[in-house]
């Protein structure tokens, strides 16, 4: 699965703790020690920040070899892939896509568990890569059988920060929702149709624990700085290998 959201419900963990900037970061777990994590991050692809982005100042991730603490407070999600089939009106799901000219085409798709419903709610570039998430208002599956396969698709109703100019007098409504309580006059709603190519990878998210950080796995970080300097994690995403299927033995 590549970079996440996803995110997600890491951003506002991570705000909780500290008031310097959230980087998330993809990376390859080399080593953990029980409290302390050893990073290398999975260089991806850059591309054109949102407009938020812009305004908001987007820290940049770090290309080198890292260390990175947990918290008792850290909270953990597992990955793992599913079928898109899975996926249901009224559930709780997002994807990474690309935007051409307003098309919005996926190249991985999230199906959120009950309790993360909400997690990163809105539209908004992490990584190199344009995130949306929000409730699920139709599901169309793809056509493989027919020789002129088409797509399938997924609309997603989501919140978002603000409206922001897409040019050619359209806008988007872009940028992480906050919670109701603490929405600003610029906050938007918005549908995103997006098609979804008959091979996008599709991951269930569920929640996890520290059994999940394992050497060798793939995992994505929220990641702060704490008082002392130190890299912080509130918030830790691990991606499950499948299942490996045994031989059947002769009969």
């Amino acid at each position: 699965m590549k970079p996440v959201f996803l995110f997600l419900f890491l951003c506002a963990s991570a705000q909780a703790f500290a008031a310097e900037p959230v980087v998330r970061l993809k990376a390859k777990l080399t080593a953990f020690d029980g409290q302390v994590m050893t990073l290398e991050p999975v260089p991806v692809a850059a591309s054109q920040p949102s407009t938020l982005s812009k305004l908001l100042g987007a820290k940049p991730a770090p290309q080198a070899s890292l260390t990175v603490s947990i918290l008792p407070e850290t909270r953990y999600v597992a990955s793992q892939r599913t079928d898109f089939a899975a996926i249901k009106p009224g559930d709780y799901a997002g994807a990474a896509v690309e935007d051409s000219n307003g098309n919005l085409r996926a190249q991985d798709v999230y199906l959120y568990a009950p309790a993360l419903r909400g997690s990163g709610e809105g539209r908004f570039s992490e990584a190199g890569r344009l995130i949306v998430n929000g409730t699920v208002r139709e599901v169309k599956p793809a056509d493989k059988d027919n020789k002129a396969k088409s797509d399938g698709g997924l609309t997603l109703h989501y919140r978002g920060a603000m409206l922001s100019g897409a040019g050619a007098g359209r806008t988007v409504c872009e940028g992480r929702a906050s919670p109701p309580a603490y929405a600003s006059a610029l906050a938007c709603e918005a549908d995103a149709a997006i098609a979804v190519p008959a091979d996008t990878p599709v991951s269930a998210l569920t929640v996890g624990d520290k059994s999940l950080l394992v050497p060798g796995r793939v995992v994505t970080v929220a990641m702060t700085k704490a008082g002392d300097g130190k890299n912080i994690a509130p918030g830790v995403i691990v991606e499950k290998p499948l299942p490996v299927e045994k031989p059947q033995s002769a009969p």
